[in-house]
Order: C-alpha cells, then sequence, then structure tokens
C-alpha cells in the first residue's frame, strides 16, 4: 500500500513537472496596441476628422468652451513595456540608426496605418499593465545618425540637437484665436486663426528655453492579456485631443495658441496624461 502511494505520488509531481515545463515552454506572441485618436462629445466617443486651412467649421470646444478644428495631428511613442501580475515582463527593443529606427512609433492622424502598433517576440504569459514614453528621449539617439521616422530631415519633427523631437504636433484653427502663427506645415501665417501647439523637449536646463516635456504614462488594464503563440491580444488606447488643452491646465486659444519651443508648451505637456487612456482589449 506504501509503495502504491509513493509511486501514486511520483507520478503525480512528475505529471504537474511536466505541465510546469510545456506552460514554460510556450512560444512567444504578438501583442497589437491601436491608438485612436478622438473626442468625447456630449459623452460619446467621436473619431476625429482633420479639415484643411480656412475651413470655418469647428467641430471640438476646448475647457474654456472655445472652438477649434484640426488640420494636423500627430505624436511620437516610444519605450513601450508590458507587465503582468506574475511577474512578466516586455520591453519593446529600441535601435536608432542612419538606416532606420526601431521601437519608435510615429502616430499620425492622416495615416491610419500609423496608428497600429505590433509588438513581436513578447514572452507568453499574463500582461495587465502597459507603460509608454510620449516623445523621444536622447538616450540612444546619436547626432546625425537617425533614419526611418526619426530622421530629421523626413519626419517634420525636429528641432535641433538641443531641443529634440517634438513629441505631439498640433495645428489646427480656432474663432478666437489672433492667428499669425509660423513654422507650421498646415497653417500659413497669414489665417487669421491659426493655431499650432508643437510640444516635447529632451532636456532640462534650469533657467534656459531647454524643457524635458517628454512624459511617461503607465495603465493597468480591468482585464488580462494572454500572449501566446497563437494568441494575439489587442489593445486599444484612446487619445482624447479635447483633454491636451484641459486637466491640469486649460489652454487659452485667445493668447497662448502658437507654441514653438520647448520652455513655451510645459502647460500642454502636463495634459497629456488627461488626453491619453486606456479604453478596452481584444483577446
Amino acid at each position: 500500500m506504501k509503495k502504491f502511494l509513493l509511486l501514486t505520488a511520483l507520478f503525480g509531481a512528475l505529471f504537474l513537472s511536466a505541465c510546469k515545463d510545456e506552460e514554460e515552454a510556450k512560444d512567444p506572441g504578438t501583442f497589437a496596441i491601436t491608438f485612436d485618436n478622438m473626442a468625447l462629445i456630449n459623452n460619446v466617443q467621436q473619431q476625429l476628422s482633420l479639415t484643411t486651412a480656412g475651413n470655418t467649421d469647428y467641430p471640438y470646444t476646448n475647457e474654456m468652451g472655445q472652438q477649434f478644428n484640426i488640420t494636423l495631428l500627430r505624436y511620437y511613442i516610444s519605450a513601450i513595456e508590458l507587465d503582468g501580475p506574475n511577474g512578466e515582463h516586455f520591453h519593446d527593443h529600441m535601435e536608432a540608426t542612419a538606416a532606420g529606427a526601431k521601437g519608435y512609433y510615429l502616430v499620425d492622424e492622416s495615416k491610419p496605418a500609423s496608428q497600429e502598433i505590433l509588438l513581436t517576440d513578447v514572452p507568453a504569459g499574463t500582461y495587465n499593465k502597459i507603460t509608454f514614453t510620449v516623445g523621444v528621449d536622447s538616450s540612444g539617439i546619436v547626432d546625425g545618425a537617425a533614419g526611418g521616422n526619426l530622421d530629421p530631415a523626413t519626419c517634420n519633427m525636429f528641432w535641433n540637437w538641443n531641443s529634440g523631437y517634438i513629441a505631439v504636433k498640433f495645428e489646427g484653427q480656432s474663432p478666437v484665436s489672433n492667428g499669425g502663427v509660423g513654422g507650421t506645415e498646415t497653417i500659413a501665417g497669414t489665417d487669421p486663426n491659426g493655431m499650432a501647439y508643437h510640444v516635447g523637449g529632451w532636456k532640462n536646463i534650469p533657467g534656459g528655453v531647454f524643457v524635458y516635456n517628454n512624459k511617461r504614462l503607465s495603465y493597468t488594464f480591468d482585464t488580462n492579456a494572454k500572449v501566446e503563440s497563437k494568441l494575439e491580444p489587442e489593445l486599444h488606447m484612446v487619445f482624447d485631443v479635447q483633454k491636451l488643452f484641459g486637466g491640469h491646465h486649460a489652454i487659452d486659444f485667445t493668447g497662448n495658441h502658437n507654441v514653438h519651443k520647448p520652455a513655451d508648451g510645459v502647460d500642454v505637456a502636463n495634459n497629456l496624461e488627461h488626453a491619453f487612456a486606456y479604453d478596452h482589449i481584444h483577446q
């Protein structure tokens, strides 16, 4: 009888060990992230609609009740990390060379494909948290050696090697703006209602114009996302453009409507944690 119980216990232990080994041996998978740019109007999420300069239709409203429209919206997402309740961890590989860039994603409202990010080689496991940076940090970026969507010559998101990259670029119009903006892609300086918010910066130099405006944001899911070779969860994050101008600081379009350097964009940058939000996951 004792031998029987001993053998049963032995086989049970071997079975559990085999199951554990099988679980640990699961192949890595992919994790999809979609950034949905939207505006919350009457408690209903509405997809954004870009317009052209000169259009006097103003479908959006800031925290101060000032109307506006959008001619351009673009932002960088980088340094993505995933964490799980059982110690799971994934850090997206980042690399910047003259040949290209990895781990730096330029989300552009005018390019739907850019709003979908696919992380590969994610270790099998369960994940319930995401962390990412809005913007581009100087670490890993070598002077003159950034290609792909970091290429200063083509990305239209770079100031100089002191100020760094624009984290969020917004251009549009408001009937309360007095115009006169310059250095834009879509709004002419002669536009009487033009606005431009080019917000970013990767250095902090006290008392100067160089300010670190990138934001490191974390969000916990309301459900676990399971990753393995045959499973591809899809996370939906939202960016509410109206909250870009409210939250920590209400932005007044009548005066603060022409931002082109780091020190001038601090208030808008501090609103980013309100503009981004976790929405849902498809497993």
